[in-house]
Parts: C-alpha cells; sequence; structure tokens
C-alpha cells in the first residue's frame, strides 16, 4: 500500500468517525454534544475564535493552495 493510500484512508476513517459521533450525538438524550453546539461553545471565547480561524487557515493552506 503507497503512502498516499494510507493517507487517504486515514482521511476517510476520519470523516466517518465524525459521522458516526454526529449521529450518535442526535439520539435522544445523548450526553454527546452534537457539531453545531461544540463550535457554539468554542467561538464564545476569545481563543477559540483564534483556534477556529487558524483551523481554517490551515485547511485552506494545504487543501486549497496549488503545489
Amino acid at each position: 500500500m503507497s503512502p498516499r493510500a494510507i493517507t487517504i484512508a486515514g482521511y476517510v476513517v476520519i470523516g466517518v468517525a465524525a459521522v458516526l459521533v454526529e449521529l450518535l450525538a442526535r439520539r435522544p438524550h445523548s450526553r454527546v454534544p452534537r457539531l453545531s453546539q461544540l463550535v457554539s461553545r468554542v467561538m464564545h471565547e476569545k481563543w477559540g475564535r483564534v483556534g477556529m480561524l487558524l483551523v481554517w487557515w490551515w485547511l485552506g493552506f494545504h487543501f486549497l493552495s496549488r503545489s
């Protein structure tokens, strides 16, 4: 298996895990917060907003820039 295939498989596993956690959070009486609740909580703090800005920058830099 090539390193590229391992990387893609890793991202697929992370994506599937994120979807499963979101589905788990949407069950009635679940103690797991939904993604929207988590982002809302993080955005209430100054450092949370700075962290979100850095996450968006990292994603844009790595996935939208051309080599």
